[in-house]
């Protein structure tokens, strides 16, 4: 009786998945939406889709010939082809993505990288990919423009649904975090973007493009040749103690997921779409069959509007936009909705006129915070300066794209006391596409004081519907 026992012990521990487990090893899948089958054949049932580094065990004590016996997860099992398995997990920066891309790369692989690390742009650029792969050639050829297209004519844009890339929107549209961007810089110091200013007479192009990594607004020359004629107030740690606490008034909700750790989401709202606009000629909108899309926060952030008064007017915002739809704001973007006539009132003379004539209050800027702000004692204190002439050599005179005649500086002074948190330069110019004769603001670069340091916040322009 006691050998049956020992011998059904034995028996048992030789067929049992903890026996089986001793001959596995660690792999990673390397495609970017890979088949899992019921059995080791090419048309076997899937089971199951894995993407790009999903961890699994391959069973060595099985034959692998072109498929490997896998297991992952909680206990689920299946059979993956062998050449899409990897020993280490793929790392992001090993592939090239769609700014580096050239007619040489070998590594782009928008599929995966967006698996690895999902964000709205590189489903944009999967979406891109499948239609550059896909699509048939009939089709190509029916949406190529030449002279021959007539616009009236303009043919269906026919799609199919991919397996993969409907799982990569659903993945977009259940929300994500937006992963760390090596594009994004966070706003530069005052003391670099003075620096690069003075470096040269007239900055050559080393120079505007190392201050276009900082900002893509200061690329032109007569920027940079505006700013180092510019003094701000003084800076001393007041009111913001770091830049984390405040979002920039340009910023995304894919800026202010990364930054807040928010997740954001997509709405899909129609498919590509034909689009005639003048200056870009006629062209195809979309990325496969995505192409009209809104893009929102799922938890609300704080929307904090300064007011010439010194007021704060707060409200909680999605920060939502919508991709192909036009919703272009005629003026500068931070001040408030509705278009701006020309010609523009520059900041000394809407505080001015508002000051005098008691009329309804006006905005200056408006920033993101994911809280709502310590309250105030009292409005904030905002000062504006006479403008003042701007001096150029008759080289940057001459040569540079951006000529400003004269700027002034708005300081604003949260808490009151005496230490300027927000600095805006306004710039004046007469621009080529400006009906008026007049030099009026065409730039507004504001800074913010974080930690006693100034930053350069974000940068207003002056923006002309169609151009």
């Amino acid at each position: 009786m006691r050998l049956q026992i020992y011998a059904l012990f034995f028996a048992t521990i030789l067929c049992s998945p903890i026996a089986a487990s001793a001959s596995t090893e660690a792999r990673w899948v390397h495609g970017s939406w890979v088949n899992v089958r019921e059995k080791p054949e090419a048309n076997a049932q899937v089971v199951a889709h894995l993407v790009t580094n999903t961890p699994v065990q391959l069973d060595t004590s099985a034959p692998n010939g072109k498929f490997c016996a896998i297991t992952w997860g909680q206990g689920q099992q299946g059979f993956i082809a062998c050449n899409l398995l990897g020993e280490k997990a793929l790392r992001l920066e090993d592939f090239v993505d769609s700014y580096h891309r050239s007619s040489e790369s070998t590594n782009y692989f928008p599929a995966r990288a967006f698996w690895m690390a999902p964000s709205f742009r590189r489903l944009q650029d999967a979406g891109s990919y499948f239609q550059e792969t896909m699509l048939s050639p009939q089709q190509k050829a029916l949406e190529t423009v030449d002279s021959n297209f007539v616009w009236e004519k303009r043919p269906a844009l026919k799609r199919y649904p991919i397996p993969e890339f409907e799982a990569m929107k659903h993945r977009m549209m259940a929300g994500i975090i937006e992963p760390a961007s090596p594009y994004f810089q966070p706003p530069a110091p005052w003391e670099a973007l003075l620096k690069l200013a003075k470096s040269e007479e007239l900055p050559g192009k080393k120079t505007t493009e190392v201050a276009a990594r900082l900002h893509s607004s200061l690329f032109y020359p007569g920027v940079l040749v505006m700013l180092r004629q510019l003094n701000l107030p003084a800076a001393a740690p007041s009111y913001f103690k770091s830049l984390d606490e405040l979002g920039r008034p340009s910023a995304s909700p894919e800026e202010i997921s990364r930054q807040y750790q928010i997740p954001y989401a997509i709405k899909p709202l129609s498919g590509p779409y034909w689009d005639n606009y003048e200056p870009a000629g006629i062209n195809v909108i979309g990325w496969w069959d995505l192409g009209k899309v809104e893009v929102f926060l799922q938890r609300l952030v704080i929307k904090n509007i300064l007011m010439l008064n010194g007021h704060i007017k707060s409200a909680s915002s999605d920060l939502k936009y919508s991709l192909g739809v036009d919703s272009c704001q005629q003026g500068f973007r931070f001040i408030g909705p509705g278009d701006q006539a020309e010609p523009v009132k520059s900041l000394a003379q809407r505080r001015l006129e508002s000051l005098q004539t008691k009329a309804k209050d006006e905005a200056i800027l408006h920033f993101y915070s994911r809280k709502e702000l310590p309250s105030l004692n009292s409005p904030a204190k905002v000062t504006t300066q006479a403008p003042v002439k701007l001096q150029y050599d008759s080289k940057a005179k001459s040569n540079t794209f951006e000529h400003f005649s004269q700027a002034s500086i708005t300081s604003i002074d949260m808490d009151n006391d005496g230490i300027a948190d927000f600095a805006i330069a306004e710039a004046w110019h007469r621009g080529a596409m400006l009906e008026s004769a007049t030099h009026q603001p065409a730039y507004r670069l504001i800074f913010v004081n974080a930690g006693g340091r100034w930053y350069l916040f974000d940068i207003d322009q002056f923006l002309i519907c169609g151009c």
